[in-house]
């Protein structure tokens, strides 16, 4: 069996389930749109999908995923803005009440941002350009742990990158006011692949800790 073939085998199971789903769910989605209470920002690497982690069913989680889950500035105007809109669609629309930022260890994107600033290259491609964001965070790393591994200095460089990211989202239209009225609560989280640890940022102690 293919690739393709087991995606389709896959829908096979999931249409047997929808046609089969004596309580409605589906169909109520279907009906009534998208009522998720929780935003996921996470990365697009297959092996860190927040709704496998999580064991959410469809319609717990409405999520934002890319490389290396980051949150750029807030830029009033540009041409695209994939991010920016579908974070106005949470917090506006569907008015969520949890936003998690969800980072991993063994980031790829973190990985070739470090890389680069290793080999002292300008960025070029699509895929540095959007990793400037990050690019602070990786600066730090590299000068407070120059003689680490790269896969360390990756891993905390995700974690520093994942605090850039909870900082610029408060600067976009609505969070800030919403979090202040206790309205919305914003989540540093940080997957473990592998020991399948759960972490999340305590701003008291400003450490991440196991959250199970």
């Amino acid at each position: 069996m293919s690739d393709i073939e087991k995606l389709i085998e896959g829908f096979r199971d999931f249409r047997g389930e929808y046609m089969e789903d004596t309580k409605g769910r589906y169909r109520g989605l279907a009906e009534h749109g998208p009522h998720s209470r929780i935003l996921m920002i996470a990365c697009c690497d297959s092996r860190a999908d927040p709704a496998i982690i999580t064991n959410s069913d469809a319609g717990d989680l409405m999520v934002i995923r890319n490389m290396a889950n980051l949150v750029p500035p807030f830029a009033a105007a540009g041409e695209f803005q994939e991010t920016a809109a579908a974070l106005e669609f949470a917090v506006t629309y569907l008015q969520v009440e949890h936003i998690v930022v969800m980072g991993h260890s063994c980031c790829g994107g973190i990985r070739s941002l470090l890389t680069r600033l290793i080999d002292d290259m300008e960025p070029h491609r699509s895929l540095d350009h959007w990793l400037v964001a990050a690019q602070p965070a990786a600066e730090q790393v590299l000068k407070e742990m120059p003689e680490a591994g790269l896969d360390d200095q990756a891993c905390a460089c995700s974690r520093k990158a994942l605090l850039s990211s909870l900082d610029n989202l408060r600067a976009y239209p609505g969070v800030s006011e919403r979090e202040q009225a206790g309205e919305l609560t914003i989540h540093g989280w940080y997957f473990n692949l592998a020991d399948g640890d759960l972490q999340g940022y305590d701003p008291a102690t400003e450490q991440f800790v196991s959250l199970y």
